[in-house]
């Protein structure tokens, strides 16, 4: 394992952990996100509020924990839905003749050609009413997952069309099976390794998308905290209270430093001799 791919998991997995270890405590009442102090409104770090309280006296450490919890599902489901969804597409675009193949990558740059975070806050906006039955984190997660899998497309694509001529895929074309069961159940399997080098950038986008769409408002909303509502809390409190803004921030920055790193880990190990 290279060094980035074990220091950006290792970063992950501390991310994750203390999230989880934020939400097994609420109950018992320690880490409580939406506990108000009237008393500490606007408290700056101390030793009874580590990073300080915001504009109701709520602890900012157990919001930027508990946000980590709903900011990293919501990027999760994204990074799910997307690669998912890239790697059924591209199966089925590496084997299928050449209009199939055509159409499926036409209709991958038409998504790629808008920005994910625009894309996003529009689609949420015109499927309002549709979505409105599911949790924020989940709806968020799959509006933000619907506008990354072109990325993973190319990848499952690419490798689809190399092994369509192996003797794997002669064999399953001559046993009778269809262009779809040789993409899906043949093809795609041996087609996923390629699919790794993508999926944590893929994941480190989800994240700055989900935190761009809470700060915008349209996420997840408060009281319920996310990274990105925090960060939009804090921008009203930047003179006078800067650790409001802070913290998520620097959260955020490490979760997205962690995605890349394990990237670059990952291409390394599929590619070491580019390696500089």
């Amino acid at each position: 394992m290279t060094r980035p791919l074990a220091a950006g998991l290792l970063l992950l997995a501390a991310l994750a952990g203390t999230a989880l270890f934020a939400a097994a405590v609420a109950p018992l009442g320690w880490l409580d996100p939406l506990r108000i102090d009237v008393e500490r409104v606007l408290a700056p770090p101390s030793r009874a509020h580590w990073f300080g309280t915001d504009g109701l006296g709520r602890d900012v450490l157990a919001r930027t924990l508990h946000g980590g919890a709903a900011s990293l599902g919501a990027a999760g489901l994204a990074t799910a839905l997307a690669l998912s969804v890239g790697a059924a597409l591209g199966a089925l675009a590496g084997s299928a003749g050449r209009t199939g193949d055509a159409l499926l990558s036409r209709t991958a740059d038409a998504f790629h050609a808008f920005p994910p975070l625009i894309a996003a806050l529009a689609l949420l906006g015109a499927a309002a009413a549709p979505l409105t039955g599911l949790p924020a984190g989940s709806r968020v997660g799959l509006v933000v997952g619907l506008f990354y899998w072109p990325g993973p497309f190319r990848f499952v694509r690419a490798e689809t069309r190399r092994l369509a001529a192996s003797p794997l895929a002669d064999a399953a074309r001559a046993a009778g099976a269809r262009r779809a069961r040789v993409a899906l159940l043949h093809l795609l399997p041996q087609a996923l390794l390629p699919l790794l080098a993508p999926a944590p950038f893929v994941a480190g986008g989800a994240v700055l998308a989900e935190a761009g769409l809470g700060f915008l408002g349209v996420g997840i909303r408060p009281p319920a905290p996310s990274w990105g509502n925090l960060l939009a809390d804090g921008f009203y409190f930047v003179e006078s209270a800067w650790w409001i803004g802070l913290f998520p921030g620097a959260f955020l920055f490490l979760a997205v430093l962690g995605c890349f790193l394990a990237g670059e880990g990952l291409r390394r190990r599929a590619a070491p001799s580019q390696d500089i």
